[in-house]
C-alpha cells in the first residue's frame, strides 16, 4: 500500500483509539522493506510476475498478468513511525524468517537447502 494509506489507516485507527499496528513487511509474495546490506531483497525479492485474482483455493487458478514491485525506504519506514508515534500507535513489525521467505530465497537461494531457483509467489 502506498504511504499516504498507510497514513490514512493510522490516522484511522487513531480515531477508533486502536493503539498498536501490526505491519506484515515479508510473505511469499514479495519482501517489502530496505535493508541496505542485502540490496537484492529489494531488487529481486520485492517483485513479483504477477498477482492471483480471487482466492487460493479457487480452481483454475486466475491471475491478472502484471508484474508487481514494491517496497518501503528505511527514510519511509521511519516517517511512518513517527507519524504513528504522534497518534500514540505502536508499529509492531512482522518479519518472518524462516517461515514465509520463498521471496528471500528468490534473492539468495544459497540460504535454502537445495539452492532453488526460487521465485516469488504469485
Amino acid at each position: 500500500m502506498p504511504v499516504d494509506f498507510i497514513k490514512k489507516f493510522i490516522d484511522l485507527m487513531a480515531i477508533h483509539k486502536m493503539n498498536t499496528f501490526h505491519w506484515h513487511l515479508t510473505d511469499d509474495q514479495g519482501w517489502r522493506i530496505e535493508i541496505k546490506k542485502y540490496p537484492a531483497l529489494t531488487q529481486i525479492s520485492s517483485c513479483r510476475k504477477e498477482t492471483l485474482i480471487g482466492h487460493f483455493f479457487d480452481k483454475p487458478e486466475k491471475y491478472d498478468g502484471i508484474r508487481y514491485c514494491g517496497f518501503y525506504t528505511q527514510a519511509q519506514i521511519k516517517d511512518i513511525v513517527q507519524y504513528a508515534a504522534e497518534r500514540y500507535i505502536t508499529i509492531v513489525p512482522e518479519i518472518e524468517m524462516p517461515g514465509h521467505s520463498l521471496a528471500v530465497l528468490a534473492a539468495y537461494p544459497e540460504l535454502s537447502c537445495t539452492g532453488g531457483p526460487f521465485e516469488s509467489r504469485h
